[in-house]
């Protein structure tokens, strides 16, 4: 939990669920697992849910699989009474296959209970998302945790109940629903996934963005587009030619985009948050996954600059667009 937060696209985090596996190829560097596995000694806040393991390559961290629920987390939001966008499970994912529904309606009582505030949810488990979201009895089991909550722990009178439009098998206006791709492959999975679900927002994160993704090959669009480059060790360089082809996909048909970062790598000739000194001999030449030459006319030459100098600056202009509340479809 984080009533602040360095992610660029929020206001606060919210973990009531701790605890993840890797999904995907974009799970490889994850920096929870990372803290996670530091921290999973007996007593300590990671035990149980991801360890330091030896690999042919040497040690690594990996998550156990195991998932843990945080019940004095749970209630945080109903706290938080300036209104704030929220990081659902920032370290985890609310949908992992280990997460028993119930825990999951807690979370969405929470959410309905707190119209004040927008829930930024993401998953690479669309097809869990969607599953859960179309049980037949889903609003009938989270307005019950609803209107069994005590008034007396949020402050509220009676008045203070569910948002009924759960019931009425409608999405809740304030809970943005979004899956994480790294490249076309993932993102044609879970977004072909996510474009049935009803939402007020729909949205994808391409980070760590691995690839080229055609967001407009699929008839339905998303509301909002999150691009951005890897950071911490390990970390892969982002051809810039990935993030401005998200860029001029969505200005093309009036999505919202936001560049979240370069990450660890800057680009060659990109504007960087900080002056900077680039070392030709630790220049990385990322190229498109076809197979091209390294020396191809589109390959680009990227330098390890750490996150916070090569900044967030694409093409010499900041991109910090947010989606409109308003579409539910």
């Amino acid at each position: 939990m984080a009533d602040r937060t360095t992610i660029e696209w929020t206001d606060a985090s919210w973990t009531p669920v701790k605890g993840c596996s890797r999904a995907s190829r974009g799970c490889i560097n994850c920096y929870a697992e990372i803290m996670a596995a530091r921290f999973s000694q007996l007593g300590m806040w990671g035990e149980g849910l991801a360890q330091i393991v030896t690999t042919p390559s040497g040690k690594d961290h990996r998550w156990t699989g195991v998932t843990r629920f945080d019940a004095n987390e749970l209630a945080q939001p109903l706290r938080w009474k300036k209104a704030r966008r929220i990081f659902v499970c920032s370290t985890s994912d609310l949908f992992h296959e280990s997460v028993p529904d119930e825990w999951i309606d807690q979370c969405f009582a929470i959410m309905a209970m707190c119209p004040q505030h927008t829930f930024q949810v993401l998953t690479k488990r669309a097809d869990r998302m969607r599953r859960y979201l179309s049980a037949p009895d889903q609003a009938r089991r989270v307005s019950d945790i609803v209107n069994a909550w005590p008034a007396a722990a949020i402050g509220h009178g009676n008045e203070f109940t569910a948002d009924f439009r759960l019931l009425a098998g409608e999405p809740l206006p304030n809970v943005w629903l979004g899956i994480s791709a790294e490249d076309q492959k993932h993102y044609d999975e879970r977004w072909s996934v996510l474009a049935k679900v009803p939402a007020a927002v729909r949205w994808v994160s391409a980070e760590p963005l691995l690839g080229h993704l055609d967001i407009l090959a699929h008839a339905a669009l998303p509301h909002w587009v999150v691009a951005g480059g890897e950071s911490g060790p390990g970390a892969r360089p982002m051809h810039p030619d990935w993030a401005r082809s998200l860029r001029d996909q969505c200005a093309a048909v009036g999505i919202a985009f936001l560049f979240k970062q370069w990450g660890a790598w800057a680009a060659e000739g990109q504007r960087t948050a900080e002056p900077v000194r680039l070392n030709l001999h630790r220049r990385r030449w990322c190229t498109f996954e076809d197979g091209e030459d390294r020396y191809a006319r589109m390959a680009a030459a990227m330098h390890p600059i750490g996150k916070k100098k090569a900044g967030r600056f694409l093409d010499g202009a900041l991109h910090d667009a947010m989606p409109e509340a308003a579409h539910v479809r």
